[in-house]
């Protein structure tokens, strides 16, 4: 049988893919598709929803039980982007609804990593009542550009990681002399608010803290993005359109895929609406690596409040260095923002900062700075994980910090942004 998938199915996929990224945490961020076997006509389309509600599947004969509400369905093809669950969490089974509906064929991306599924698989229970099952690599490719983080918090314990920093035409992320600093273009600022609801959890260390104050909540642009961005693999343009384009990013996988879809469904009207009216559904936890009390900002602690208030829940939390010392106020000020209890650790010990992150069930991390989050996570880096660096064309730093990266990366692609150049660095360690 063949594997192939046809464009207006992978198009859905990966729409609804990059709509519920950010959104369905811890859950991973799956789509179906349900297309009439006849017609070839799509029927229902859906991504996984909140934590305890539906799944992608459900959704999707959801919204296709509204248009046939009794007896059977047409005869229909479901494309998924994971293998269907096979187990109760806070919802039924998919499986059993894939049994109930039955499909004449199921084709899916992923087998599911989660041991709860992957030892007791439903599929064959498919197959023995005449649904022909096929996990298609086109489906994968898919999978490999939104499920990857959820895949390293299974089987690696860890989320994936996107070291992102923005370099001055020399190339430092900061002067050094002490003070907030702008570096990336407004044009480039758009897109990087988008990117701050794709993931689950947004790191910054003592020094940015002390420095810059900064907030890390994602809000909605006030308008669409001007452009849409074009690839560029080393050389060679990716897309003939000059855009970054369907036939471009599917080819990335990880972090890097994630990112090119950033640059695609931002301008997507649609799609910014349902980030519009959802704004605080996709907030990232905000974690934050503190100075020395001394050095916190009675304003920091404020514009924390304050974000917590708009959004409406406490997405906070603050790891604490156990060579320092609190005043036991101060302690109560930080309980009052977080979310989690706080943690007092060694900041070196990436062993522990991980199980940290796994424990609080974050698939995917954006580490924004500065060197001391740079070194320290740089080292563990994998293929799915990534870093973005975003230069600037317009703005000059004579000296000043260059980040240190520690392993070996090697750029997949890049592209311009009025005066930005963003690049994208997949990582590989020996």
């Amino acid at each position: 049988m063949s594997t192939s998938l046809p464009d207006r199915i992978r198009e859905e996929l990966t729409r609804y893919s990059f709509i519920s990224t950010g959104y369905s945490s811890p859950n991973p961020p799956v789509a179906c598709v349900l297309e009439d076997a006849n017609t070839k006509e799509i029927l229902a389309s859906a991504s996984t929803q909140k934590i305890g509600q539906n799944h992608a599947e459900r959704e999707a004969y959801r919204l296709l039980r509204e248009k046939f509400p009794n007896g059977k369905l047409p005869s229909h093809i479901a494309y998924v982007t994971l293998e269907p669950c096979s187990h109760y969490g806070k919802t039924p089974p998919c499986i059993d609804l894939f049994l109930e509906e039955k499909p004449i064929r199921l084709e899916y991306g992923w087998k599911d990593p989660n041991p709860l599924v992957s030892t007791h698989s439903g599929l064959s229970k498919l197959v023995d009542m005449g649904v022909q099952v096929v996990e298609n690599p086109k489906l994968a490719e898919i999978s490999s550009q939104f499920l990857f983080g959820f895949k390293s918090r299974i089987e690696r314990r860890r989320p994936a990681f996107l070291l992102k920093t923005s370099l001055s035409k020399e190339g430092y992320f900061s002067s050094g002399e002490g003070h907030r600093e702008k570096i990336s273009s407004p044009e480039s600022d758009v897109f990087l608010s988008i990117l701050r609801a794709k993931v689950d959890a947004i790191l910054v260390g003592p020094n940015t803290v002390r420095v810059d104050e900064p907030g890390l909540d994602f809000r909605i642009p006030s308008s669409l993005p001007k452009t849409t961005p074009r690839i560029l693999l080393g050389s060679e343009d990716v897309d003939s359109n000059h855009n970054v384009g369907r036939s471009s990013y599917n080819t990335f996988k990880g972090f890097s895929g994630l990112v090119s879809a950033v640059l695609e469904y931002s301008s997507d009207p649609k799609v910014f609406q349902i980030h519009k009216e959802k704004e605080m559904d996709y907030q990232p936890l905000r974690v934050f690596f503190l100075p020395d009390q001394n050095s916190i900002s009675q304003n920091f602690l404020e514009k924390q409040g304050k974000i917590n208030e708009r959004i409406g829940k406490k997405n906070a939390t603050f790891f604490l260095d156990r060579k320092k010392s609190y005043d036991p106020n101060f302690l109560s000020k930080l309980e009052g923002l977080s979310k989690f209890p706080l943690e007092k650790i060694d900041f070196y010990d990436i062993s522990r900062i991980l199980e940290i992150l796994h424990l609080w069930e974050i698939n995917t991390a954006l580490v924004e700075g500065g060197n001391f989050l740079y070194k320290l996570f740089s080292p563990i880096l994998t293929e799915d994980d990534a870093i973005l660096q975003i230069r600037s064309n317009t703005v000059s730093f004579p000296k000043g910090i260059l980040p240190e990266w520690k392993g070996k990366f090697s750029m997949e692609w890049k592209t311009e942004l009025n005066t930005d150049l963003w690049e994208m660095g997949r990582c590989s360690q020996d």
